[in-house]
C-alpha cells in the first residue's frame, strides 16, 4: 500500500560567525538581470496585506477556500484564495513563534513562552495547550489523529488532535552549530508516516501516531577539521512522489532514497539550504549560490543548470502549470522551462522581507515575506 509522508529536518538558528548568502552578508553582487523575450505569461492575479512575521515561522495554510496566515503578534487573516479579499480573522491574543495549521475546526500555533496552543477556530476558545521542551521552530503540522511539532532544541513531540495527549516524542542531538531556519521542513503529505530530516545530514521516516522509527539514511556526511565545514543539515522540506524520497542538504549533497526501505537511489554533490521539488521528468533544486539544478528522478544523471540567477536571493523552485516558478530577493518571479531551464517568463511583485517557498494550489502560486505581503501568481 502506498504511504504518504510527512516530513520535517531538524536546524535552528543562526551559524555562529558565519555568512550566509541568502542573509545578504557574503561579497557576492547579484546576477543583473538579462532582457527578456517573453514567451510564457506570468500574472500578478492579486496581492494582499497579512500579518508580519516579526521574527517568527509562518507559511500560509489551506482550508476550505481559504489562506490562512498568522504573525508574531497573534493576529490571524484568512484571505480568499481567488480574490485576495479579507474573508475571516482571528486573533490569539499572544504573541506566536509559529503556526497556524487547522483541522478538525481547531487552529494550532506556538507561542513564544514555548507552549503549543490550541483554540476553536469558530469561538476562538483555548481548547488545550501543551508546554513544549523550548520555543516551537515552525508551523504545526497535522495528518490523521495527530499534531506533529518541532521545538528548538531539535524535540519532535505528537499530540491527539482532540484531547491534547501526547502520542510520543522523540529528540536528536543538535551539533555546534546549525543553519538558520528560514522555511518549514514539516509537511503533511498522508495520515500515517513522518519524514525527518536531521541537523547531521541523515533522514529518517515514522510511523506518525506511533513514534516508531521505518528507516533511516545518510543524506550527507559532514567532512572538513571545523565545525563550521562539518555542518550538512538537511534545512529544507524533503519531496515524496509515491515512490521515492529527495532531500538535500547545506554543504552536502542531493539524494533520492526508496521509501519503502531507505534503499539510496542516487546522490550527487549539490550545497542547498532552499531546498527542492520534482515531478516525473526532474528533480529541481535552487543550489546556495543561487543556480537552479535539474536531475534525472531515476538516474540523478544533471540535465541542465540555470546559473542566471546566482546570488539573487532564490527561493526553491515550484512546479507551476507545466513551467518551474522561483521567486527572487527582489520580489522577481521567474518561469522556468522544466525542460532546458531556459527563463521564459517573468513578473514583479511587492517584496519587503524574506520569502519563503511558494505554496501551489492548482495553477496559481502564493508568495508570502516575512512582512506581510502576500501574492498570487497565474500563468
Amino acid at each position: 500500500m502506498k504511504r504518504r509522508l510527512i516530513c520535517a529536518a531538524l536546524v535552528l538558528p543562526l551559524l555562529s560567525g558565519c555568512a550566509s548568502w541568502f542573509e545578504g552578508s557574503v561579497g557576492f553582487e547579484p546576477t543583473p538581470l538579462q532582457p527578456l523575450a517573453q514567451q510564457s505569461a506570468l500574472k500578478v492575479q492579486w496581492q494582499a496585506s497579512v500579518p508580519a512575521a516579526e521574527g517568527g515561522l509562518f507559511t500560509p495554510f489551506y482550508d476550505q477556500g481559504l489562506l490562512w496566515v498568522a504573525g508574531g503578534d497573534g493576529k490571524v487573516s484568512a484571505i480568499n484564495v481567488l480574490n485576495g479579499s479579507q474573508s475571516r480573522w482571528f486573533d490569539f491574543e499572544q504573541k506566536l513563534s509559529a503556526g497556524v495549521a487547522i483541522a478538525d475546526k481547531l487552529i494550532f500555533a506556538g507561542n513564544d513562552q514555548g507552549k503549543l496552543i490550541v483554540a476553536n477556530l469558530e469561538t476562538g476558545k483555548i481548547v488545550w495547550e501543551q508546554t513544549l521542551t523550548s520555543v516551537l521552530a515552525e508551523p504545526p503540522q497535522v495528518g490523521g489523529k495527530a499534531v506533529v511539532t518541532r521545538s528548538n532544541d531539535g524535540r519532535i513531540s505528537a499530540f491527539d488532535i482532540q484531547s491534547g495527549r501526547q502520542l510520543w516524542t522523540e529528540w536528536q542531538p543538535l551539533p555546534a552549530l546549525t543553519v538558520k531556519q528560514t522555511t518549514p521542513q514539516l509537511k503533511v503529505e498522508g495520515d500515517d508516516v513522518l519524514l525527518v530530516g536531521s541537523a547531521s545530514g541523515k533522514l529518517a521516516v515514522y510511523a506518525l501516531e506511533q513514534g516508531r522509527m521505518l528507516w533511516e539514511a545518510v543524506v550527507a556526511s559532514p567532512r572538513g577539521a571545523s565545525e563550521l565545514e562539518r555542518v550538512t543539515d538537511v534545512v529544507s522540506q524533503p519531496v515524496f512522489d509515491g515512490r521515492r524520497v529527495c532531500a538535500v542538504a547545506y554543504q552536502g549533497r542531493i539524494g533520492c532514497f526508496e521509501a519503502r526501505g531507505g534503499e539510496q537511489a542516487w546522490a550527487r554533490e549539490l550545497a542547498s539550504s532552499r531546498g527542492l521539488s520534482m515531478d516525473a521528468k526532474g528533480v529541481y533544486s535552487t543550489a546556495d549560490d543561487g543556480s537552479i539544478w535539474a536531475f534525472d528522478p531515476d538516474t540523478g544523471r544533471n540535465l541542465w543548470k540555470q546559473d542566471a540567477l546566482r546570488y539573487r536571493n532564490v527561493t526553491a523552485p515550484v512546479k507551476l502549470g507545466n513551467n518551474l516558478l522561483a521567486v527572487d530577493g527582489e520580489g522577481y518571479a521567474h518561469l522556468l522551462s522544466p525542460v532546458d531551464g531556459q527563463i521564459v517568463g517573468r513578473s514583479q511583485l511587492k517584496v519587503e522581507g524574506t520569502i519563503a517557498r511558494p505554496l501551489v494550489l492548482g495553477n496559481i502560486a502564493y508568495v508570502l515575506d516575512t512582512n506581510g505581503n502576500l501574492s498570487a501568481v497565474t500563468l
